[in-house]
Parts: structure tokens; C-alpha cells; sequence
């Protein structure tokens, strides 16, 4: 791995340590992403949510309109990533059987070049990451080992947003039982003044 790819999966660490939103977070692994691997032109990451696939992160617009393809057409190394959790690699846009309809959109785009990397944290797919080149056969195998890197990172800062936003809520839930438990209190405590009354009564 080259000093670039270093530098950048030490910047995604920190980034785990820091306190930054999540699409921030996913912004910076795709843009290490275009410095990492020497034929990428620009990623992108994508994100699984009751069965709906959207881009979240995309270092340009061309990435974002290369990723609707793929959305549209349901079909495409990044959507056969999440589909089977695999890395999918494309190196001929237009002349690739797997994917007729999704090819010869990204060739219009000027791609021929695609890497989609799937997001995976104990069996359990989140998305892909998405790298996108415009010469063919841009990625080799040693990219693919660099994507992978990157995906486990983007993989454990989605799975610790989830489980942060799920403790947050269940916090929230229970400030608002409590809160409602308060209030309850209080009226029963002037009723059993009022009416004379037991708190069974």
C-alpha cells in the first residue's frame, strides 16, 4: 500500500474518533478514495435503508448521475455489490454482458471504469462504496484491496451512527416516559388531596 493510501485510511481513523456527522464522514472516505486509487476519477457512497438505495456521498455530480443510472436501471457493479455482498469490477462499460442496460449510460458519461465495494459489518450490508474511472481497466488488484480498506472503515462509521442514533432515541423515549410519569404523579397527588382519596382509589 503507497503512502497515500496510508495517509488516507489515518485520516479516516481520526475521523472516527472525532465528533463529525456521518455525511461528513462519508464525504472524506470517498474523496480519499479518488486520492488512494490512482484510476478513480470520482466515488461515491452508497447507502441501504428498507430496501431503498440513495447516494449520500458523492464527490461530484458526474458520480451522483452514474449512481442514478445504476438506481434506475437496477443493475451495475455497486447495486450487485450490496445485492450479493461482493466486490463487483468493470472495466468495459459498453461491452460487459453482466450489466446491457447500466453500460452504455456510463460510457456516455465518459466511464468505463467501475468498483463497487460492498459496506459489510457482521453479514449485515449497509452499501457500497463506489469508485468510478474514466480509462478502461482502471482498477487493478491492488486497488481492490485499497477499496476494501476504505469500505471496512465507511462499514463501522455507519454501524456506530445506527447504534448511536438508536441509543439516542431510546434516550429520548425514556425522558419522555419519565417526563409523562412526573405529570401523572402530580395529578394523582391532587386528586387524593382533593377527593379525600387513596392512590389505588
Amino acid at each position: 500500500m503507497d503512502r497515500d493510501s496510508m495517509k488516507g485510511l489515518e485520516e479516516i481513523h481520526n475521523l472516527l474518533l472525532a465528533e463529525e456527522d456521518l455525511d461528513s464522514t462519508l464525504r472524506v472516505v470517498a474523496e480519499v478514495a479518488v486520492r488512494a486509487v490512482a484510476g478513480c476519477d470520482c466515488a461515491g457512497v452508497t447507502l441501504v435503508e428498507n430496501d431503498v438505495v440513495q447516494s449520500t456521498a458523492c464527490t461530484d455530480q458526474l458520480c451522483a448521475e452514474i449512481d442514478r443510472d445504476q438506481y434506475i436501471t437496477g443493475e451495475g457493479p455497486c447495486v450487485d455489490a450490496i445485492r450479493h455482498n461482493a466486490v463487483m469490477r468493470l472495466g468495459k462499460a459498453a461491452r460487459d454482458e453482466r450489466w446491457p442496460r447500466f453500460g452504455p449510460l456510463a460510457e456516455r458519461h465518459g466511464v468505463e471504469s467501475v468498483l463497487g465495494t460492498p459496506l459489510e459489518v457482521r453479514g449485515r450490508i449497509m452499501g457500497a462504496l463506489n469508485l468510478y474511472g474514466r480509462r478502461p481497466e482502471a482498477f487493478l488488484d491492488e486497488d481492490v484491496e485499497v477499496a476494501a480498506l476504505l469500505a471496512t472503515h465507511a462499514a463501522v462509521v455507519l454501524a456506530n451512527a445506527q447504534a448511536f442514533e438508536g441509543a439516542s432515541k431510546e434516550t429520548d423515549h425514556l425522558a419522555k416516559a419519565l417526563e409523562s410519569r412526573g405529570v401523572i404523579e402530580r395529578a394523582k397527588g391532587i386528586l387524593m388531596e382533593r377527593e379525600k382519596c387513596s392512590a389505588d382509589d
